[in-house]
This record gives C-alpha cells, structure tokens and sequence, in this order.
C-alpha cells in the first residue's frame, strides 16, 4: 500500500512535533529517531517538515510484507511515532503550559483519523507497543516480528499458562480455545473446526481456513492436530504413525467446500500439528513414504514452535473460560 504525498507531508509534522499533541523534535532528536528505527538518515538542518516529508516519501516505496499495510520501513517508523517514552519526556521537560503538552491517546486519534481512508488504524497493545492493522483483512504488523524478538516477562508468563493448560486439555479444546484464534490473529480467514461428533466426516481435517494473497487469490489450508507426542515408537491412538500418514492422505486428497465460494476447492497446505512432540523420526517416516506430489503439502508445527508464537500473539487469551465458541452447521466444510 502506497500513502499519497499529502498524507506523507502531514505524517512528515507529527514525525518533527509540528503536529498538535505530539512531541516537538530538534535536529538532533530527528536524526537519533530515525536511527532508532535502524534507518541511515540524518538531518541536514534545511526545513525540518520538508526533510521529514522527503524521507518519508523514500520509504513509501519500499518493500511489504502485506499489500494491505504501507512499507515495511514506514510501519516502523509509526510504531516508534508512539513511543510513551518520548512522549513522557517531552512533558517533563516542557516549560508550557497544559494545552502544549504531548499526548498520546490524541496524537493515535489524530494519526487514525488521517489514515482511515486507507482501511488502517494504528493500536497501543497491553506493553504499549504500536502496531498498525487492516481494517479489512486484519493483518496486523504484530505478527510481522514474532520469531526475532525474545519473549518478555509477561509473554513468558503466558506461554507457561498455555503449557500448562495443554497438559489436561482436550483436543478439542485444543483447537478451538488456542489454535483457532492463533490462526486468526496471524491473517487466516474463516477458521473453521470440525468438531469430533462426526469422525466419518473430517477426512483428516480437525481445521480448515483460507488465507489471502496480494494477488487477492486465495490458499487454502487445513490441520490435522494431535494432542500427544507424534514418534516413531508409538503404538496406538495418536502415537501410531500408520494412523497419522493415512489421515494425511485422506486430508490431501479430499477437496473442501468453502461456502463463501460455493464450492469445493483443492488444499494447498496441510498443518500436522501436536500439542507434544514430532520427533525426528516421525518426521522422515512421514516424509519418506509421502509421494513428492503429497510431501509438499505438510507443514510440521510441534508443542515448542506454537506455544512461543501463541504466547506473543495471545497475551490476552482466557484459556480458562469453559464456554467456548459453539460450532455452528455453516462451520461444517462438508
């Protein structure tokens, strides 16, 4: 998504505190805050709008990691925009008067009220970080980063709180109280468990979703999910590896009906997915007695890999609430 200059040139004023509410920044300041968001520019003491304005044009160019959302380098520089730290100091050292101070809930109404055209808002999460989301599609910059930044006090407080709910829970509730709003928040559309009340019916599939690409085609996905350890030494139940590669097959190989379509579509990608482990073995039997057609469709997902992205993107998740979502007939994919 590329802004216009004019809505480059306003954002240009709230980046140098020329814009009501937010912090005013010198020369200096504006070049330790683009250094801040790991860009090489550094004012040259002209105009500081202008300049501003200028460099923010730069970026609006640059790559995305969603077509809903601007550049990825101009998504960081908002983020830092929102930064309660600058705002904090500012006031402190600012000798004017209540009406002058920068604040923060009316600098975010101020940036949502200029991008609103765009289908975007910036949001302060529980930390106070800032994140900007589609209002369309519901892509959020919060999923851009999970896997390069170690989890905070906070995150590692919920991650243990999953982990141990995972310890007793069902594999329904599995699904439906973590793994369905995971998916979800990471821009998957209608999320759709099938419930176990009729086995005959889920052809290897316990989820089904869809996600959109750029192109505005869509992908089609779904998940078999095991609630024990995945081995090449089990015997029974969810441990038998036999079991799991037919249900694989049975997932590739059966088509799934999207009602907003109206018809059936062929998966592209298959989550194996357990709330244990999938050890090393497992993985190569799967694997090795896939045909290359059908091996390149599974996506492995084990207890450590989820839970450290569910612990980032769920920090509010009530996992104890014991009356989850109800499944509806249109959730049915068949």
């Amino acid at each position: 998504m590329k802004l216009s200059e004019r809505t480059l040139e306003e954002l240009a004023k709230m980046v140098v505190g020329d814009a009501t509410h937010f912090p005013y920044r010198s020369s200096y300041y504006i070049t330790q805050f683009f250094a801040r968001c790991g860009l090489p520019f550094k004012h040259d003491s002209t105009t500081r709008p202008i300049w501003a304005a200028d460099r923010l044009k730069e970026l609006n160019t640059g790559a995305t990691q969603s077509a809903d959302l601007p550049s990825d380098d101009l998504c960081r520089v908002i983020s830092e925009l929102f930064d309660s730290e600058d705002f904090d100091a500012y006031n402190n050292k600012s000798s004017t008067g209540p009406q002058h101070l920068a604040d923060i809930t009316l600098a975010l109404e101020s940036f949502n009220k200029l991008v609103r055209r765009y289908g975007i808002v910036a949001y302060l999460d529980d930390n106070g970080r800032c994140y900007l989301r589609s209002t369309g599609t519901g892509v959020s910059t919060e999923s851009f980063s999970q896997q390069t930044r170690p989890l905070s006090a906070e995150e590692h407080a919920q991650r243990q709180k999953l982990a141990t709910f995972l310890d007793t829970a069902s594999e329904d509730d599995f699904i439906e109280k973590v793994l369905v709003p995971l998916f979800q928040r990471l821009g998957f559309r209608r999320v759709s468990p099938t419930g176990h009340k009729e086995k005959a019916l889920e052809f290897g599939k316990d989820l089904w979703m869809k996600f959109q690409l750029p192109t505005s085609h869509w992908l089609y996905f779904c998940a078999q999910v095991k609630k024990d350890k995945i081995d090449s030494s089990g015997t029974g139940g969810s441990h038998n590896l036999a079991t799991v590669l037919t249900q694989a097959r049975m997932a590739i190989d059966h088509p799934i009906f999207d009602p907003e379509a109206n018809r059936k579509v062929l998966l592209d990608h298959l989550f194996l997915i357990s709330a244990g482990e999938i050890t090393r073995g497992a993985r190569t039997f799967l694997v090795e007695n896939l045909d290359a057609g059908q091996r390149r469709h599974i996506i492995f997902m084990d207890r450590d890999e989820f839970l450290d992205q569910s612990a980032r993107i769920l920090l509010d998740l009530r996992i104890e609430d014991d009356n989850p979502t109800s499944i509806t007939d249109d959730d049915i994919p068949f």
